[in-house]
């Protein structure tokens, strides 16, 4: 199985420190007689083997590690150390928005966002998760119009999704008139993005924390490109328990979990600052004053 991972190292470059060694997961490589690093064979991909982090690749301070086809002068560098106040400011002010303006997002911001999200992290670095995104708004109102068209019918008979009721559809029907610009299910959003995988057998759990984990990678980005974003549980519920035709339309294999749904694009209207919220009692330190 080694010769899959195309494993190899520049002799001119490598310097024989052995971090490289040192952060492999599958612990597969091993420094030889001469110092240089090398792959053990292995069995198969993953807890048997190579794990296909390419951490290798990463930690290496000379760029002498190339893995799986991949060079070291291609990838991106690490952030600088200011980066940390900018993500404290970007968590700080992102929030759920419920008014888009009616525009597509330039294909190009949308492309540089999926490519970003190629490094999501998953449990065990299956990479199992997929990401279907609706990046025109004209097909979102496709969905839409099924969706919602089913959802208002099974209203009128007091038939909801697992989550609802009668009180809590009424207090959405009554945000149409102000928060959510006259739709409830999408909230007007051009965009969709919705990560979903096989979930099925032991590892289920596994797969819908991989959905959870990339749907709020995805929302960072996006809110760090400017876009608003709104989380959307009651959307994903619609389609899988009363719209099955409309995620049919999205083309989601039915053994796949789609908990989430995220619809983004403009926001149409901008906030001046974030907010100043509080959780006394419920972040907990343990440090020498204990």
């Amino acid at each position: 199985m080694r010769e899959k991972t195309r494993f190899s190292v520049d002799k001119s470059k490598c310097i024989g420190c052995g971090k490289c060694v040192n952060v492999c997961s599958g612990m597969v490589l091993e420094l030889n007689k001469s110092g240089y690093p090398q792959m053990k064979e292995f069995e198969r991909f993953g807890w048997r083997g190579c794990w296909r982090c390419q951490h290798c690749l990463a930690v290496c301070p000379e760029g002498a590690i190339s893995i799986f086809g991949k060079k070291p002068e291609d990838s991106l560098l690490p952030p600088p150390p200011e980066m940390g106040e900018y993500m404290e400011r970007l968590v700080a002010n992102r929030r759920s928005c419920r008014r888009f303006l009616d525009k597509n997002v330039e294909p190009e911001i949308i492309t540089g966002i999926l490519t970003a999200m190629m490094a999501a992290p998953t449990g065990g670095n299956a990479q199992n998760v997929e990401y279907t995104v609706i990046d025109d708004k004209e097909r979102v109102r496709e969905i839409r119009q099924i969706a919602y068209a089913k959802m208002e019918a099974d209203a009128k008979r007091h038939i909801y999704t697992h989550s609802f009721s009668d009180f809590y559809y009424g207090k959405m029907k009554e945000s149409e008139n102000t928060v959510r610009k006259g739709d409830l299910l999408f909230c007007g959003a051009p965009h969709l993005f919705i990560a979903h995988e096989r979930c099925v057998g032991k590892w289920a759990e596994d797969s819908k924390t991989n959905c959870h984990i990339a749907a709020a990678y995805f929302e960072l980005l996006c809110n760090a490109h400017g876009l608003g974003t709104t989380i959307m549980s009651y959307s994903a519920e619609v389609l899988n328990e009363l719209a099955p035709e409309a995620r049919e339309m999205l083309g989601i294999p039915a053994d796949h979990y789609t908990g989430l749904i995220i619809g983004f694009g403009y926001p149409e209207i901008k906030y001046a600052r974030g907010v100043q919220k509080e959780r006394k009692g419920k972040i907990h330190r343990w440090n020498e004053a204990h």
